[in-house]
């Protein structure tokens, strides 16, 4: 009987130690953290000094206490906007509102305690962004307000990473002969486009077969994320290039939505020059909505979303493939007078089907995220 006791704790420490491992990961990647030191006005530490921080949006509070050398740390805390108190008897009680905390962020707030008068309370209100002392990597913070406030076409949100310093766009449909699908690689410093990492709320979101990305969430589920172009932390790992960290929407005190629809054809935007004369066709129509709000008031939150895309484009090819086959060619294989008859041609000959210019190439798709 004892034997069996002693196997089933050994194997329940297995078990917790399993479930616990996933959420390192996430802390360390997606999740803020937040550090100070607690002094007096001449300059001493303050011990155990009580500090809490409030969550704005969702209420949520965590609470910790300054060590012998006035040092606080908050480990492991969502992005969002917060409020910081401090207590300590015979000080006056220290309130700071305002701070916003982003994605990976390492941020530094000092406090500084006053001695108390009859009922006074020192309220700080954060105008400059919090200090991150620590952080070397060069990086950049795509936030919400950025997100919504600037025009993308195709409402690709990765595409932004190209606002920072030493992105470039990577693969492009020009590097194919045949019609590619929408740009979603970018490029780090000259990188390959397929040695990045991109990860959502902390998962893995490359293909480990080829490198590329998977399918990212829509637009309007994004909360923020972060561009890291080197110096990154061994966290991330087995990038050679660059990092895209997202951080997905959650549901708040307040219910709150959205419904949009965006449309796209030839009658409104400008001809490509890459399509040929009576060969322009597009119509894009990229819809959805969004809904989130509590479950149980201060301690429960949803947040659930809806995008479909109909779209249909003539297929677009490099002026290349359309130019005369060379005559010396010509004399020796009866491939047809242009490049673009030669491959199909070709492709035919492999029992591959032929590029048809009248039929329009389609990118439906509906995506869900909860």
């Amino acid at each position: 009987m004892a034997r069996r006791s002693s196997l089933l704790a050994v194997l329940g420490v297995v078990i917790l130690g399993t479930w616990a491992k996933p959420a390192f990961p996430q802390a360390t990647t997606t999740q803020a953290q937040l550090n100070g030191v607690v002094r007096d006005q001449s300059g001493g530490a303050v011990a155990k000094a009580a500090i809490t921080l409030r969550e704005v949006d969702t209420n949520s509070t965590y609470t910790t206490t300054s060590n012998t050398d006035g040092l606080y740390t908050f480990a492991i805390v969502p992005p969002g906007r917060y409020e910081l108190t401090a207590e300590f008897s015979g000080f006056g009680k220290y309130t700071q509102t305002g701070i916003v905390l982003s994605v990976a962020q390492i941020a530094t707030i000092d406090i500084t305690l006053k001695v108390a008068q009859a009922g006074e309370k020192v309220v700080v209100t954060a105008e400059t962004p919090v200090i991150e002392a620590t952080r070397t990597e060069i990086s950049q913070v795509i936030d919400t307000e950025q997100i919504k406030a600037l025009p993308i076409s195709g409402r690709l949100f990765t595409d932004f990473a190209l606002l920072s310093p030493g992105v470039s766009v990577g693969h492009t449909s020009a590097q194919s002969p045949f019609t590619d699908p929408s740009v979603i690689r970018i490029s780090f410093g000259g990188q390959r486009d397929l040695n990045n990492a991109v990860t959502v709320d902390g998962a893995d979101n490359i293909m480990a077969a080829n490198g590329s990305q998977r399918a990212t969430p829509s637009q309007e589920a994004v909360s923020e994320f972060r561009v890291v172009n080197n110096g990154f932390g061994a966290e991330y790992g087995r990038a050679l290039g660059g990092i895209v960290n997202i951080v997905t929407k959650s549901g708040t005190n307040e219910l709150h939505g959205s419904v949009y629809d965006y449309l796209q054809n030839n009658a409104t935007n400008a001809r490509s020059i890459l399509t040929l004369p009576g060969f322009n066709t597009l119509r894009q129509n990229q819809f959805g909505a969004t809904l989130g709000g509590p479950i149980q008031k201060d301690k429960t939150f949803f947040f659930v979303n809806y995008e479909g895309q109909r779209r249909a484009q003539s297929p677009t090819y490099p002026g290349l493939l359309f130019a005369p086959v060379d005559s010396s060619v010509a004399s020796l294989f009866p491939l047809g007078t242009t490049n673009f008859q030669a491959i199909n041609l070709v492709k035919q000959d492999m029992g591959i089907p032929a590029e048809n210019l009248s039929v329009l190439k389609t990118a439906d798709n509906d995506n869900g995220f909860i």
